[in-house]
């Protein structure tokens, strides 16, 4: 992995009005264990949807190019659509 790329998980959650919006941001080592959080996550049942992704460029989560490696349960459809398969 180099400098500029970074793994997450992100879960999402179900506000007041039902919709689905942002919840936590976990940073992962690598792709497999962002999987692993995001997966547990839903199977757990600490969120309705969760996905693991790669952030590459930009020094924070906030900034550079985002690839969704996988996606568990609920999440808004942007999120899958940023899947490369």
């Amino acid at each position: 992995m180099s400098g500029s790329e970074r793994y997450g998980a992100m879960t999402f959650v179900r506000d007041r009005f039902g919709q689905l919006r942002e919840g936590r941001v976990y940073p992962c080592s690598d792709g497999e264990v962002a999987r692993k959080v995001a997966e547990d996550r839903v199977e757990q049942g600490w969120a309705p949807g969760a996905a693991a992704f790669l952030r590459r460029g930009g020094g924070e989560f906030d900034e550079g190019e985002t690839v969704t490696l996988a996606a568990f349960g609920e999440v808004p459809a942007e999120v899958r659509d940023q899947m490369p398969f």
